[in-house]
């Protein structure tokens, strides 16, 4: 199964195959997420597939990355988490769901290891498919006159995974050197900002913007070394006007979304009225902190945890209104009720390896197409804890499936230079 190169140092064919199918993968997971019916599936499901055709050819190699072993074992540890609350849950093997794909993300990474995709499709995806979710967003608002767009999924994780994409697409616009048309590089990078605001704007998620509060102040303290002082204030200055045209065309929208949050916060606080959207949310944040502080080492399960708000419920403890969603609209506090203090540490764990993966090592200068990455990288753990503090993010399929194969694809494409890059050292990671 191992056939040699017929030039020594050159890959087979099955081998250059191999790597432009990762390659494919990597440009149609992110540019096919939010503009098909679970878009990013297919991206996905192609890495999955090649995965398990060439096993032989990497399975029994040795991780070359020792840093590596900390995302194979975060993966593995956040599975076995949902595993157990699965059957715990349910008593069976349904609901494997959730735990099968932490588990099938392990075969794609070390797939992706071994053949590494070209950097530029990955760019060129996040440029795509930051532009597609805009149009998305512009024909369903504009054309079909819905009052928010919300793509192929709910309008929250439309729009922050849109905003996600707009800020990896900044990275790229003001850190990475494509050598030549970078130009055009930058052109796409930059619309594909332009248009993923945009998208994420007509969403009317009101929460996810908090994620901005987490990426904009971390990516300026790491670029501004980095980074000419000129080009970094002038990306900041372009992202203002971008966002001052947006909610200037927005404004009266947005000022009413803004005025009546303002006013639904009153309300719970004086009145306790849970009767809407900030009003619910607010309900159920106390509800599974308190639920979470009955049961702190395991939780509830996801099943307890739905028949104790029913009883809750029932007996007049909890207002109705919390029966309407199977989560918290709160990440951590969603976990902490039903798994504890066990699934929290998995998702804490799981967003501060990834963090600790792409944050940049002091002493270790990069060449910027690899800086590039890191920074790309480092996008999703802290848009991710932002989102989380009001929707259960990785509760949905669309953010679990972005976090976990977009994740492992960037990390791959980081730890094996493109050929044109040859000088430099694999392992740079490592």
């Amino acid at each position: 199964m191992n056939q040699a190169s017929p030039n020594p140092g050159q890959p087979s064919p099955i081998e250059a195959m191999a790597r432009h199918v990762c390659t494919l993968a990597a440009f149609l997971l992110p540019a096919l997420s939010l503009c098909l019916p679970s878009g990013y599936s297919w991206g996905a499901g192609l890495l999955l597939l090649a995965a398990l055709v060439t096993a032989p050819r990497w399975w029994r190699q040795p991780l070359q990355w020792p840093r590596a072993r900390w995302l194979v074992g975060v993966l593995l540890f956040v599975g076995i988490d949902w595993l157990i609350d699965a059957i715990i849950s349910q008593g069976s093997w349904r609901g494997l769901d959730k735990p099968l794909k932490y588990f099938l993300a392990l075969p794609c990474l070390f797939f992706a290891l071994r053949f590494p995709p070209r950097p530029r499709a990955l760019w060129a995806g996040l440029a795509v498919g930051a532009c597609l979710s805009g149009a998305v967003a512009l024909y369903q608002y504009g054309v079909l006159g819905e009052w928010r767009a919300e793509g192929f999924t709910n309008a929250i994780q439309y729009g922050n995974l849109s905003l996600l994409m707009a800020m990896m697409c900044l990275v790229g616009a003001v850190t990475w050197q494509p050598g030549p048309r970078a130009g055009l590089w930058r052109a796409g990078l930059g619309l594909g900002v332009a248009l993923g605001l945009t998208a994420s704007l007509l969403s009317q998620s009101r929460g996810g913007w908090l994620a901005l509060a987490f990426a904009l102040p971390a990516l300026v303290l790491l670029l501004r070394r980095r980074v000419p002082g000129r080009r970094l204030l002038g990306a900041l200055a372009a992202l203002a006007v971008c966002l001052g045209v947006l909610v200037t065309a927005m404004g009266p929208t947005l000022k009413l979304r803004l005025e009546q949050a303002v006013s639904e916060a009153r309300q719970y606080e004086e009145l306790g009225t849970s009767e809407n959207s900030v009003g619910q949310r607010l309900a159920h944040w106390r509800l599974a902190w308190n639920m979470g502080l009955q049961k702190p080492l395991l939780g509830w399960t996801l099943a307890g945890y739905v028949a104790e708000k029913e009883r809750l419920v029932a007996a007049g403890q909890a207002p109705a209104e919390v029966l309407k969603y199977g989560h918290a609209h709160n990440e951590f506090l969603d976990v902490f009720a039903k798994r504890g203090l066990l699934g929290l540490s998995s998702v804490l764990a799981l967003y501060g390896v990834v963090l600790c993966l792409f944050w940049p090592r002091a002493g270790c200068r990069l060449p910027p197409e690899r800086h590039a990455l890191q920074l790309a990288g480092l996008m999703l753990p802290l848009c991710y804890l932002g989102f989380g503090l009001t929707q259960a993010f990785l509760g949905h399929n669309s953010g679990t499936m972005f976090y976990l194969f977009v994740t492992l694809l960037l990390y791959a494409a980081l730890q094996a230079p493109p050929e044109e890059d040859a000088a430099a050292t694999p392992a740079a990671l490592a």
